[in-house]
Protein backbone atom coordinates (compact mmCIF):
# COMPACT_ATOMS: atom_id res chain seq x y z
CA UNK A 1 0.00 0.00 0.00
CA UNK A 2 1.67 3.19 -1.15
CA UNK A 3 1.07 6.38 0.80
CA UNK A 4 2.28 9.82 -0.18
CA UNK A 5 4.82 11.38 2.13
CA UNK A 6 5.71 8.12 3.88
CA UNK A 7 9.14 6.53 3.77
CA UNK A 8 9.40 3.38 1.65
CA UNK A 9 10.22 1.12 4.57
CA UNK A 10 6.95 2.03 6.33
CA UNK A 11 4.65 2.33 3.31
CA UNK A 12 5.49 -1.01 1.69
CA UNK A 13 2.91 -3.73 2.23
CA UNK A 14 2.51 -6.83 0.15
CA UNK A 15 -0.95 -7.64 1.52
CA UNK A 16 -2.65 -4.28 2.06
CA UNK A 17 -4.07 -2.17 -0.73
CA UNK A 18 -6.07 -2.76 -3.86
CA UNK A 19 -9.82 -2.63 -4.65
CA UNK A 20 -10.72 -5.41 -2.21
CA UNK A 21 -9.11 -3.56 0.70
CA UNK A 22 -10.80 -0.33 -0.32
CA UNK A 23 -14.15 -2.13 -0.27
CA UNK A 24 -13.42 -3.53 3.20
CA UNK A 25 -12.46 -0.04 4.37
CA UNK A 26 -15.76 1.42 3.15
CA UNK A 27 -17.61 -1.37 4.95
CA UNK A 28 -15.75 -0.57 8.16
CA UNK A 29 -14.14 -4.00 8.30
CA UNK A 30 -10.52 -2.85 8.67
CA UNK A 31 -8.74 -2.06 11.90
CA UNK A 32 -7.34 1.33 12.90
CA UNK A 33 -4.10 0.46 11.09
CA UNK A 34 -6.06 -0.30 7.90
CA UNK A 35 -5.36 -4.03 8.13
CA UNK A 36 -7.77 -6.93 8.46
CA UNK A 37 -8.69 -8.20 11.92
CA UNK A 38 -10.21 -11.37 13.37
CA UNK A 39 -13.56 -9.57 13.11
CA UNK A 40 -12.98 -9.10 9.38
CA UNK A 41 -12.19 -12.80 9.03
CA UNK A 42 -15.30 -13.81 10.98
CA UNK A 43 -17.63 -11.54 8.98
CA UNK A 44 -16.32 -12.79 5.62
CA UNK A 45 -16.42 -16.43 6.73
CA UNK A 46 -20.02 -16.09 7.85
CA UNK A 47 -20.86 -14.18 4.66
CA UNK A 48 -19.66 -17.20 2.69
CA UNK A 49 -21.23 -19.92 4.86
CA UNK A 50 -24.51 -18.50 6.18
CA UNK A 51 -26.53 -17.58 3.02
CA UNK A 52 -26.26 -21.08 1.47
CA UNK A 53 -27.05 -22.58 4.90
CA UNK A 54 -30.26 -20.55 5.19
CA UNK A 55 -31.28 -21.26 1.60
CA UNK A 56 -30.57 -24.98 2.02
CA UNK A 57 -32.74 -25.10 5.14
CA UNK A 58 -35.59 -23.11 3.57
CA UNK A 59 -35.64 -25.13 0.33
CA UNK A 60 -35.52 -28.41 2.27
CA UNK A 61 -38.53 -27.40 4.32
CA UNK A 62 -40.36 -26.26 1.19
CA UNK A 63 -39.41 -29.27 -0.94
CA UNK A 64 -39.17 -32.58 0.87
CA UNK A 65 -37.29 -34.21 -2.03
CA UNK A 66 -34.39 -31.77 -1.85
CA UNK A 67 -31.30 -33.08 -0.02
CA UNK A 68 -30.43 -29.73 1.52
CA UNK A 69 -29.37 -31.09 4.90
CA UNK A 70 -26.32 -32.46 3.13
CA UNK A 71 -24.93 -28.94 3.22
CA UNK A 72 -24.50 -29.26 6.97
CA UNK A 73 -22.85 -32.70 6.84
CA UNK A 74 -20.51 -32.01 3.92
CA UNK A 75 -17.04 -31.68 5.50
CA UNK A 76 -15.71 -29.60 2.64
CA UNK A 77 -18.22 -26.80 3.32
CA UNK A 78 -16.87 -25.63 6.71
CA UNK A 79 -13.34 -26.37 5.53
CA UNK A 80 -13.68 -23.92 2.64
CA UNK A 81 -16.10 -21.28 3.84
CA UNK A 82 -15.39 -21.14 7.57
CA UNK A 83 -11.88 -22.38 8.36
CA UNK A 84 -10.03 -21.56 5.13
CA UNK A 85 -11.53 -18.11 4.58
CA UNK A 86 -11.07 -17.21 8.24
CA UNK A 87 -7.42 -18.37 8.24
CA UNK A 88 -6.50 -16.54 5.03
CA UNK A 89 -8.00 -13.25 6.22
CA UNK A 90 -6.94 -13.47 9.87
CA UNK A 91 -3.27 -14.07 9.06
CA UNK A 92 -2.91 -11.07 6.74
CA UNK A 93 -1.95 -8.82 9.67
CA UNK A 94 0.79 -11.25 10.73
CA UNK A 95 1.98 -11.54 7.13
CA UNK A 96 2.19 -7.76 6.81
CA UNK A 97 4.34 -7.45 9.95
CA UNK A 98 6.70 -10.17 8.71
CA UNK A 99 7.10 -8.49 5.33
CA UNK A 100 7.86 -5.20 7.07
CA UNK A 101 10.59 -6.90 9.12
CA UNK A 102 12.14 -8.49 6.06
CA UNK A 103 12.19 -5.20 4.17
CA UNK A 104 13.77 -3.29 7.07
CA UNK A 105 16.36 -6.00 7.67
CA UNK A 106 17.76 -5.65 4.17
CA UNK A 107 18.39 -1.97 4.85
CA UNK A 108 19.44 -2.04 8.49
CA UNK A 109 21.79 -5.02 8.10
CA UNK A 110 23.69 -3.00 5.46
CA UNK A 111 23.61 -5.88 3.00
CA UNK A 112 23.18 -3.43 0.15
CA UNK A 113 25.89 -1.26 -1.33
CA UNK A 114 25.07 2.47 -1.62
CA UNK A 115 24.79 2.04 -5.38
CA UNK A 116 22.17 -0.71 -4.98
CA UNK A 117 19.95 0.95 -2.38
CA UNK A 118 18.05 2.89 -5.04
CA UNK A 119 17.64 -0.26 -7.11
CA UNK A 120 16.35 -2.11 -4.06
CA UNK A 121 13.78 0.62 -3.40
CA UNK A 122 12.67 0.43 -7.04
CA UNK A 123 12.27 -3.36 -6.75
CA UNK A 124 10.19 -2.96 -3.58
CA UNK A 125 8.01 -0.29 -5.18
CA UNK A 126 7.34 -2.56 -8.17
CA UNK A 127 6.30 -5.38 -5.84
CA UNK A 128 4.11 -2.96 -3.89
CA UNK A 129 2.28 -1.83 -7.02
CA UNK A 130 1.83 -5.34 -8.38
CA UNK A 131 0.55 -6.80 -5.10
CA UNK A 132 -2.23 -4.19 -4.91
CA UNK A 133 -2.93 -3.98 -8.63
CA UNK A 134 -6.57 -3.48 -9.52
CA UNK A 135 -6.04 -5.27 -12.82
CA UNK A 136 -4.57 -8.30 -11.03
CA UNK A 137 -7.52 -8.44 -8.62
CA UNK A 138 -9.96 -8.11 -11.52
CA UNK A 139 -8.35 -11.05 -13.33
CA UNK A 140 -8.34 -13.06 -10.08
CA UNK A 141 -12.04 -12.36 -9.50
CA UNK A 142 -12.92 -13.34 -13.07
CA UNK A 143 -10.90 -16.54 -12.73
CA UNK A 144 -12.67 -17.32 -9.46
CA UNK A 145 -16.09 -16.95 -11.06
CA UNK A 146 -15.13 -19.15 -14.02
CA UNK A 147 -13.58 -21.86 -11.85
CA UNK A 148 -16.58 -21.76 -9.51
CA UNK A 149 -18.87 -22.53 -12.43
CA UNK A 150 -16.92 -25.70 -13.25
CA UNK A 151 -16.42 -26.92 -9.68
CA UNK A 152 -20.05 -26.49 -8.55
CA UNK A 153 -21.29 -28.75 -11.34
CA UNK A 154 -18.79 -31.56 -10.79
CA UNK A 155 -20.36 -33.22 -7.69
CA UNK A 156 -23.81 -32.96 -9.30
CA UNK A 157 -22.60 -34.70 -12.45
CA UNK A 158 -20.95 -37.44 -10.39
CA UNK A 159 -23.76 -38.11 -7.87
CA UNK A 160 -26.84 -36.96 -9.76
CA UNK A 161 -28.53 -35.38 -6.74
CA UNK A 162 -26.71 -33.57 -3.95
CA UNK A 163 -27.27 -30.42 -1.90
CA UNK A 164 -25.69 -28.37 -4.70
CA UNK A 165 -28.45 -29.41 -7.11
CA UNK A 166 -29.69 -32.18 -9.36
CA UNK A 167 -28.99 -33.62 -12.79
CA UNK A 168 -32.08 -33.65 -15.02
CA UNK A 169 -31.91 -34.81 -18.65
CA UNK A 170 -28.16 -34.29 -18.59
CA UNK A 171 -28.53 -30.69 -17.45
CA UNK A 172 -27.28 -29.40 -14.11
CA UNK A 173 -29.96 -27.64 -12.09
CA UNK A 174 -28.56 -25.77 -9.11
CA UNK A 175 -30.43 -25.59 -5.83
CA UNK A 176 -30.90 -22.29 -4.01
CA UNK A 177 -27.87 -23.09 -1.87
CA UNK A 178 -25.96 -24.17 -4.96
CA UNK A 179 -26.69 -20.84 -6.62
CA UNK A 180 -25.44 -18.95 -3.57
CA UNK A 181 -22.26 -21.00 -3.51
CA UNK A 182 -21.81 -20.66 -7.28
CA UNK A 183 -21.99 -16.87 -7.33
CA UNK A 184 -20.97 -15.80 -3.80
CA UNK A 185 -19.29 -18.29 -1.47
CA UNK A 186 -17.06 -20.22 -3.85
CA UNK A 187 -15.89 -17.13 -5.80
CA UNK A 188 -14.95 -15.46 -2.50
CA UNK A 189 -12.99 -18.53 -1.41
CA UNK A 190 -11.26 -18.84 -4.77
CA UNK A 191 -10.57 -15.10 -4.91
CA UNK A 192 -8.72 -15.27 -1.58
CA UNK A 193 -6.80 -18.39 -2.63
CA UNK A 194 -5.73 -16.91 -5.96
CA UNK A 195 -4.89 -13.56 -4.34
CA UNK A 196 -2.55 -15.29 -1.88
CA UNK A 197 -1.06 -17.16 -4.82
CA UNK A 198 -0.50 -13.85 -6.60
CA UNK A 199 1.20 -12.40 -3.52
CA UNK A 200 3.47 -15.43 -3.43
CA UNK A 201 4.48 -14.90 -7.07
CA UNK A 202 5.11 -11.20 -6.44
CA UNK A 203 7.26 -12.00 -3.41
CA UNK A 204 9.19 -14.71 -5.30
CA UNK A 205 9.89 -12.22 -8.10
CA UNK A 206 11.06 -9.65 -5.54
CA UNK A 207 13.50 -12.16 -4.01
CA UNK A 208 14.82 -13.07 -7.45
CA UNK A 209 15.50 -9.42 -8.33
CA UNK A 210 17.14 -8.79 -4.95
CA UNK A 211 19.38 -11.83 -5.45
CA UNK A 212 20.71 -10.18 -8.65
CA UNK A 213 22.01 -7.20 -6.64
CA UNK A 214 25.57 -7.11 -5.35
CA UNK A 215 24.85 -8.10 -1.77
CA UNK A 216 27.50 -7.56 0.88
CA UNK A 217 27.47 -11.09 2.27
CA UNK A 218 29.36 -12.10 5.42
CA UNK A 219 30.35 -15.80 5.14
CA UNK A 220 31.42 -16.23 8.82
CA UNK A 221 28.04 -14.87 9.99
CA UNK A 222 26.61 -17.00 12.82
CA UNK A 223 23.30 -17.46 10.99
CA UNK A 224 25.17 -19.83 8.59
CA UNK A 225 23.69 -17.96 5.65
CA UNK A 226 26.19 -15.09 5.29
CA UNK A 227 23.78 -12.63 6.90
CA UNK A 228 20.71 -13.74 4.93
CA UNK A 229 19.44 -16.01 7.70
CA UNK A 230 16.60 -13.60 8.49
CA UNK A 231 14.94 -14.74 5.25
CA UNK A 232 14.20 -18.06 6.98
CA UNK A 233 11.14 -16.40 8.53
CA UNK A 234 9.57 -15.72 5.11
CA UNK A 235 7.73 -19.09 4.69
CA UNK A 236 5.94 -18.46 7.99
CA UNK A 237 4.24 -15.52 6.26
CA UNK A 238 2.27 -18.01 4.18
CA UNK A 239 1.51 -20.41 7.06
CA UNK A 240 -2.14 -19.30 7.19
CA UNK A 241 -2.48 -19.83 3.45
CA UNK A 242 -0.86 -23.27 3.66
CA UNK A 243 -3.06 -24.21 6.63
CA UNK A 244 -6.19 -23.10 4.78
CA UNK A 245 -5.43 -25.14 1.67
CA UNK A 246 -4.46 -28.15 3.76
CA UNK A 247 -7.78 -27.99 5.59
CA UNK A 248 -9.62 -28.13 2.27
CA UNK A 249 -7.47 -31.01 0.97
CA UNK A 250 -7.88 -32.92 4.24
CA UNK A 251 -11.67 -32.42 4.25
CA UNK A 252 -11.90 -33.73 0.69
CA UNK A 253 -9.82 -36.78 1.64
CA UNK A 254 -12.06 -37.48 4.65
CA UNK A 255 -15.16 -37.10 2.49
CA UNK A 256 -13.75 -39.49 -0.09
CA UNK A 257 -12.70 -42.02 2.56
CA UNK A 258 -16.23 -41.93 3.94
CA UNK A 259 -17.59 -43.02 0.56
CA UNK A 260 -14.88 -45.34 -0.75
CA UNK A 261 -12.15 -47.35 0.93
CA UNK A 262 -8.58 -46.76 -0.22
CA UNK A 263 -5.39 -48.64 0.71
CA UNK A 264 -3.72 -46.93 3.69
CA UNK A 265 -0.45 -46.82 1.75
CA UNK A 266 -2.10 -44.70 -0.93
CA UNK A 267 -3.46 -42.25 1.65
CA UNK A 268 -0.08 -41.96 3.40
CA UNK A 269 1.55 -41.39 0.02
CA UNK A 270 -0.95 -38.63 -0.78
CA UNK A 271 -0.28 -36.89 2.54
CA UNK A 272 3.49 -37.17 2.09
CA UNK A 273 3.17 -35.86 -1.45
CA UNK A 274 1.20 -32.84 -0.25
CA UNK A 275 3.79 -32.05 2.42
CA UNK A 276 6.61 -32.42 -0.10
CA UNK A 277 4.83 -30.16 -2.58
CA UNK A 278 4.50 -27.43 0.05
CA UNK A 279 8.17 -27.70 0.95
CA UNK A 280 9.22 -27.42 -2.68
CA UNK A 281 6.93 -24.49 -3.42
CA UNK A 282 7.68 -22.35 -0.36
CA UNK A 283 11.38 -23.15 -0.01
CA UNK A 284 11.94 -22.79 -3.74
CA UNK A 285 12.21 -18.96 -3.85
CA UNK A 286 15.09 -19.07 -1.36
CA UNK A 287 17.17 -21.05 -3.85
CA UNK A 288 17.73 -17.87 -5.87
CA UNK A 289 20.44 -16.96 -3.34
CA UNK A 290 22.27 -20.28 -3.71
CA UNK A 291 24.65 -19.00 -6.38
CA UNK A 292 25.63 -15.93 -4.36
CA UNK A 293 26.10 -17.97 -1.19
CA UNK A 294 28.23 -20.56 -2.98
CA UNK A 295 30.45 -17.88 -4.52
CA UNK A 296 30.77 -16.05 -1.20
CA UNK A 297 31.73 -19.27 0.59
CA UNK A 298 34.39 -20.20 -1.95
CA UNK A 299 35.87 -16.69 -1.95
CA UNK A 300 35.89 -16.53 1.85
CA UNK A 301 37.67 -19.89 2.14
CA UNK A 302 40.39 -18.61 -0.18
CA UNK A 303 40.75 -15.32 1.70
CA UNK A 304 40.80 -16.87 5.16
CA UNK A 305 43.09 -19.60 3.93
CA UNK A 306 45.56 -16.94 2.80
CA UNK A 307 45.32 -15.15 6.15
CA UNK A 308 45.93 -18.41 7.99
CA UNK A 309 48.98 -19.10 5.85
CA UNK A 310 50.43 -15.65 6.55
CA UNK A 311 49.77 -16.01 10.26
CA UNK A 312 51.49 -19.41 10.38
CA UNK A 313 54.48 -18.05 8.46
CA UNK A 314 54.74 -15.15 10.92
CA UNK A 315 54.68 -17.55 13.86
CA UNK A 316 57.34 -19.72 12.28
CA UNK A 317 59.59 -16.70 11.71
CA UNK A 318 59.07 -15.68 15.30
CA UNK A 319 60.14 -19.02 16.75
CA UNK A 320 62.78 -20.11 14.23
CA UNK A 321 64.24 -16.78 13.27
CA UNK A 322 63.72 -17.46 9.58
CA UNK A 323 63.45 -14.55 7.21
CA UNK A 324 61.25 -14.29 4.19
CA UNK A 325 59.58 -11.93 1.77
CA UNK A 326 56.57 -11.46 4.03
CA UNK A 327 56.21 -8.09 5.70
CA UNK A 328 56.23 -8.73 9.49
CA UNK A 329 53.88 -5.79 9.96
CA UNK A 330 51.21 -7.66 8.00
CA UNK A 331 50.95 -10.33 10.67
CA UNK A 332 50.03 -7.72 13.26
CA UNK A 333 46.87 -6.82 11.34
CA UNK A 334 45.72 -10.43 10.89
CA UNK A 335 43.25 -12.16 13.21
CA UNK A 336 44.65 -14.62 15.72
CA UNK A 337 44.85 -18.28 14.75
CA UNK A 338 41.96 -19.11 17.07
CA UNK A 339 39.82 -16.43 15.42
CA UNK A 340 40.78 -17.67 11.99
CA UNK A 341 39.95 -21.24 12.92
CA UNK A 342 36.57 -20.18 14.30
CA UNK A 343 35.78 -18.15 11.18
CA UNK A 344 36.86 -20.89 8.79
CA UNK A 345 34.69 -23.42 10.64
CA UNK A 346 31.73 -21.02 10.42
CA UNK A 347 32.33 -20.63 6.69
CA UNK A 348 32.51 -24.40 6.21
CA UNK A 349 29.19 -24.74 8.06
CA UNK A 350 27.49 -22.30 5.68
CA UNK A 351 24.48 -23.51 3.80
CA UNK A 352 23.58 -22.70 0.23
CA UNK A 353 20.12 -21.40 1.11
CA UNK A 354 18.82 -19.12 3.89
CA UNK A 355 16.36 -21.83 4.98
CA UNK A 356 17.00 -23.70 8.21
CA UNK A 357 15.45 -26.54 10.19
CA UNK A 358 12.93 -24.22 11.80
CA UNK A 359 11.72 -23.11 8.37
CA UNK A 360 11.07 -26.70 7.31
CA UNK A 361 9.31 -27.54 10.58
CA UNK A 362 7.07 -24.48 10.26
CA UNK A 363 5.90 -25.48 6.78
CA UNK A 364 5.36 -29.12 7.76
CA UNK A 365 3.32 -28.16 10.83
CA UNK A 366 1.14 -25.69 8.90
CA UNK A 367 0.57 -28.16 6.06
CA UNK A 368 0.36 -31.33 8.18
CA UNK A 369 -1.75 -30.34 11.18
CA UNK A 370 -5.06 -30.36 9.24
CA UNK A 371 -4.41 -33.99 8.28
CA UNK A 372 -4.64 -35.17 11.88
CA UNK A 373 -8.30 -36.31 11.38
CA UNK A 374 -7.19 -38.33 8.35
CA UNK A 375 -4.40 -39.92 10.37
CA UNK A 376 -6.85 -40.77 13.17
CA UNK A 377 -9.10 -42.42 10.60
CA UNK A 378 -6.21 -44.56 9.38
CA UNK A 379 -4.75 -45.26 12.81
CA UNK A 380 -7.23 -45.41 15.74
CA UNK A 381 -6.49 -43.06 18.61
CA UNK A 382 -6.12 -45.90 21.13
CA UNK A 383 -3.35 -47.43 18.99
CA UNK A 384 -1.55 -44.09 18.89
CA UNK A 385 -1.85 -43.71 22.67
CA UNK A 386 -0.54 -47.24 23.25
CA UNK A 387 2.43 -46.55 20.98
CA UNK A 388 3.18 -43.23 22.70
CA UNK A 389 2.92 -44.77 26.20
CA UNK A 390 5.17 -47.61 25.07
CA UNK A 391 7.82 -45.11 24.02
CA UNK A 392 7.52 -43.15 27.30
CA UNK A 393 7.37 -46.13 29.63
Amino acid sequence: METAGVEPDTSFSLVAGGPFYRMLRRLGLLGADQLTTSRTATVLAMFAWLPPALLAAVQTLADGSYQGWGYFTDLTVPARFLIAIWAMIATERYADSRFQILGRQFREAQLLSPADIARFEAIVNIADRRSSSGIAEGVILAAGLVISGFTIALPIQLAGAVWEGTLADGQVQLSWAGMAVRYVSQPLFLFLVLRWGWWFLVWAALLFRVSRLKLKLIPPHPDRAAGLGFLAIYPSVFSGFVFALSCVVSANMLKDLGVEQHPPELVWFAIAGWLGLNLMVFLGPLLVFSGSLFAAREQALLEYGLMATLQHLALRRKWTGETGDENPADAQTLPSLSELQSNVQAIRDMGYTPANRGTVVHIIVAAGLPFLPVVLKLVPLDNILKWALGKIL
